[in-house]
């Protein structure tokens, strides 16, 4: 029969294996972070040169745009994991709040619609008219169509 202490074991092993999860999770926001950074400062260097077509310009810049806002994604997982499974943080917007896993995956959702919006952009700004855009665009709505409609049923179910 399992001791009174086992649950407390549990509870603590979590948060160990969480917060393991939340400093694996930051490291890599960093890691983005900092790459996304290094594309900027070689945009920005193009930008100043002039050694890039603008379409080429616009399009790098996008990627970057993505790449920062996959690093914040990265950051705003990190504070969620912590904040749900190890303790909660008092000066986290309410926008940032997570209660229950449910909502951790509806930000994150929201989140990863976001990025692909952008990344579709940038296809958008350097298409050579071929027609795979409109497959690649045809793929993409239905990946968001299925997100959205998920969030809907969760919404619902409340």
């Amino acid at each position: 029969m399992p001791s009174s202490k086992t649950p407390i074991v549990i509870g603590y092993l979590m948060k160990i294996i969480a917060l393991v999860a939340v400093i694996a999770i930051i490291l890599l926001a960093i890691g983005v972070e900092y790459f996304a950074i290094t594309q900027i400062a070689k945009n920005l260097t193009d930008m100043v040169t002039g050694t890039s077509k603008e379409d080429i310009v616009v399009k790098d810049v996008l990627k970057s745009l993505d790449i920062v806002l996959l690093g914040v994604i990265f950051f705003t997982m990190a504070a969620s994991l912590f904040e749900l499974f190890i303790k909660p943080i008092d000066s986290l917007p309410d926008w940032l709040t997570i209660t229950n896993l449910d909502q951790l995956k509806a930000m994150m959702i929201k989140m990863i619609i976001v990025v692909m919006a952008i990344s579709f952009t940038g296809k958008i700004i350097t298409w050579d008219g071929e027609t795979e855009i409109a497959y690649y665009g045809v793929g993409l709505a239905a990946v968001i169509a299925a997100l959205s409609y998920f969030l809907l049923v969760k919404e619902k179910e409340k």
